[in-house]
């Protein structure tokens, strides 16, 4: 009756996906890109069970490439000096 209170996501998926923008954010590398593998072997179980929906496997699709992307480059090496640790 009020489908529009529920909301249709995978608890599994949002849980890896939480944690993975949490460690991107906080510049935690190598936990990002375990992250991002752990998503798309989820999702990958998931899409081939037939869980999740076309809405569903468009949104983490598109996650997943967006974040494949932005850490395609994302490494220790790239990691920049601020001017406080110049100094030292």
């Amino acid at each position: 009756m009020f489908s529009f209170f529920k909301r249709e996501t995978l608890p599994d998926l949002e849980k890896i996906l939480l944690r993975l923008r949490l460690n991107a954010e906080n510049n935690y590398r190598d936990a990002t890109k375990e992250d991002l593998e752990e998503l798309k072997a989820r999702y990958e179980e998931l899409k081939a069970a037939g869980k999740l929906n076309q809405k569903q496997l468009d949104h983490y699709s598109e996650v997943i490439t967006t974040y494949g992307v932005k850490l395609q480059n994302f490494s220790h090496k790239t990691q920049k000096v601020n001017s406080y640790s110049e100094k030292l």
